[in-house]
């Protein structure tokens, strides 16, 4: 799936200014120029990483996924028509742990690589959670798995589980360049422990913002999909283009607000 990737996240000096700006901010006026600043460096770095392997092979696990879920009692079949094993009875953890196996697979396993397999494992469990009846802990083993995946076939169901895999894959992006950063700026474990709960507050508020901003792949996400699933495959170009497109828009949603800070 692609040609190109894009490795190792790079280091950037824009990024430790930031972190110290982040650091020193005293007021109102500082909070809304760090909103700016940040969704500024996290749109540049946006722009390539649909050609990473790692990020192709999480999201290309999705799209399996619904494919698969068509029809409930040939899921388990169909994904491992693909090489993707999980029980009869599946748990969210074992779509994860299957994910992580996919994506090691497919991928050169680097940066990009972890923080995609981790954005679609919290978008697979959080999907699980909110259309299955009732609580229970994502370990606990359910009788009717497959019937509560079934949703995931539907246009409108992979939409959603696709909205999530891009806002956590947004927000896990945003954490590495700051949290890494930060862990080279504070001098001392005090100051360590003050920059990280600065840190915290401006990353929920900015990734509120990355949550809502991913709605907008939804526009196209469900039609793309119902497309491929009727014609029951998908190429890893037509992953790529996917990609593109659906981090093209986040980084246009992006752009907007920073003009709006």
């Amino acid at each position: 799936m692609g040609h190109e990737r894009v490795g190792l996240l790079p280091k950037t000096e824009r990024w430790r200014d930031l972190v110290e700006r982040i650091a020193s901010a005293t007021g109102a006026s500082d909070v809304a120029d760090l909103a700016g600043r940040t969704t500024e460096l996290l749109r540049g770095q946006l722009r390539n990483v649909q050609t990473d392997r790692g990020v192709q092979a999480a999201f290309y696990y999705l799209v399996l996924l619904g494919f698969a879920a068509r029809d409930p009692q040939t899921t388990r079949s169909e994904l491992g028509r693909h090489g993707i094993n999980v029980p009869e009875s599946p748990t969210p953890l074992d779509f994860v742990r299957a994910l992580r196996d996919w994506v090691g697979k497919h991928s050169d396993n680097g940066e990009y690589a972890e923080l995609a397999t981790r954005a679609a494992g919290e978008a697979i469990c959080t999907w699980f959670e909110e259309n299955r009846s009732g609580p229970r802990p994502l370990f606990e083993r359910h009788e009717n798995a497959f019937e509560i995946w079934h949703g995931v076939a539907t246009g409108s169901g992979f939409c959603e589980l696709a909205r999530k895999f891009f806002a956590r894959f947004t927000e896990r992006h945003l954490n590495y360049y700051l949290e890494r950063e930060a862990s080279a700026a504070a001098p001392s474990l005090e100051a360590r422990d003050a920059l990280q709960r600065n840190l915290k507050d401006h990353v929920d508020r900015i990734s509120r913002h990355a949550f809502e901003t991913a709605r907008i792949t939804q526009s196209f996400a469900a039609g793309w999909f119902n497309k491929r699933r009727d014609e029951g495959r998908v190429s890893g170009e037509e992953i790529e283009s996917f990609l593109r497109l659906a981090f093209g828009k986040i980084r246009d949603e992006l752009l907007r607000e920073r003009h709006r800070v």
